[in-house]
């Protein structure tokens, strides 16, 4: 009967420990209470230490492992939420609370099986020294009290296991919400790794771009440097422009009056060709003769010149010695005359129509070769006649070189 109670009460112990490392708490009040069931066990195994013991020490060291595969489980739970924490800065106070008090209480539970080993050394000693029945009779009424705490602690087990399901549960919520959570942020890692080379080809543009504005800072400052410079250029250029425009203003105003001065020039000169187209031309020069000697003569004897240079209008006659004048005019008419006859006389005159315009005489000295010239501006009539006379008893002389010559053109016609 003895045996079968403190199997019982083994068996109970065993229960509430595995209810109170499941629920993850103890009190003050628990430790004692296990004390007590410890002092109660090492009674017990007294009379039967041979079962008894071994059975206790196994279950010790399940709860045990068990213990300690749930504090680990603890926290490889809360490295991974600090984790995932630090990731996203996100808070959760009410599970993090929850797993503070659950690595508190898994920390109690630990300290309750270092004393339980303790005190279960302790017990094997008792048990091996103490087989006081006193004690027994102490113990069996305590089992007694054990039992209705065993009753109540069976309730609180209820409870506890009822609050494991739920821790269970919102376990298996938080691992779904970090392994989403996880995919989440390996995918924001990739992303962040082509942000990040898109913000190292960025950087890269952004300081060739700082490099390009240097530069063209550099050449804006050239330019501006230039521009003022053409500024100035331009400030004088068109200074310069207003006094040419001014200048050309002048010349064009000078340029009318010498347009209109030589339009009137142009229209005279058209005028005067038209005029000289109308007019005549007349010219004329001749010598005597190739013979030598003409003359004396007893009477005043017209010279024929016979050897004719030019005779444009045909108004002298060779064989007469007559120039006739075609229109009416101002002529002019020049004569030479030339002896070389030692003592003679040369005298030569110059008649317009019968009346005697002059007469030209020189004496043959010593030493000979004697000359006469004049020249007359005539106005004639159409039809008058000019000619040379050798006055009587004068002589001339004339041959290859031409010394005695007739000439006379018409200056304008009248």
């Amino acid at each position: 009967m003895r045996r079968a109670a403190a199997f019982l009460v083994l068996l109970l112990c065993l229960y509430w420990t595995r209810a109170q490392g499941e629920s993850g708490g103890v009190t003050g009040n628990d430790i004692t209470q296990t004390e007590v069931q410890s002092e109660i066990l090492a009674v017990k195994a007294t009379s039967d230490q041979t079962n008894i013991t071994p059975d206790i020490w196994a279950e010790l060291k399940g709860l045990r492992d068990m213990a300690i595969e749930h504090s680990v489980e603890l926290r490889t739970a809360r490295a991974r939420w600090r984790s995932w924490s630090r990731r996203f800065i996100v808070s959760i106070p009410a599970i993090q609370a929850r797993l503070t008090t659950s690595e508190s209480k898994n920390t109690v539970l630990e300290a309750r099986l270092a004393a339980s080993e303790s005190k279960n050394a302790a017990l094997e000693e008792r048990m091996s020294s103490s087989e006081n029945q006193t004690k027994m009779n102490a113990s069996e009424n305590v089992v007694k009290e054990l039992q209705r705490e065993n009753t109540v602690l069976e309730a609180r087990m209820s409870s506890s296991e009822n609050e494991v399901v739920k821790l269970q549960i919102q376990n298996a919520v938080l691992k779904a919400r970090l392994n989403s959570s996880e995919n989440v942020m390996e995918e924001l890692k990739r992303e962040y790794t082509v942000l990040e080379s898109r913000m190292s080809s960025s950087e890269n543009e952004v300081e060739e771009l700082k490099r390009q504005n240097t530069v063209l800072e550099a050449r804006m400052s050239s330019s501006e440097n230039e521009v003022v410079k053409l500024q100035i250029q331009n400030a004088v250029l068109k200074a310069r422009l207003n006094s040419s425009e001014n200048v050309m203003e002048e010349l064009k105003r000078e340029y009318t009056v010498l347009e209109s001065r030589m339009s009137s020039s142009e229209n005279e000169v058209e005028e005067l060709k038209r005029v000289n187209a109308d007019r005549p031309k007349v010219a004329f020069s001749a010598a005597l003769t190739d013979e030598g000697k003409v003359g004396p003569f007893s009477t005043d004897s017209t010279l024929k010149f016979s050897k004719i240079f030019t005779n444009i209008g045909q108004a002298y006659s060779p064989i007469t010695g007559i120039f006739t004048a075609p229109v009416r005019g101002a002529y002019y008419f020049r004569f030479h005359g030339f002896e070389s006859r030692t003592s003679m006389i040369i005298g030569i005159g110059l008649y317009h129509n019968d009346k005697k315009i002059t007469v030209s005489y020189d004496t043959e000295d010593d030493i000979g070769h004697v000359t006469v010239s004049n020249a007359f501006v005539l106005e004639l009539e159409k039809g008058d006649v000019i000619y040379l006379v050798l006055i009587s008893t004068c002589g001339v002389y004339d041959d290859l070189n031409n010394r005695t010559t007739f000439s006379g053109f018409l200056l304008y016609a009248l």
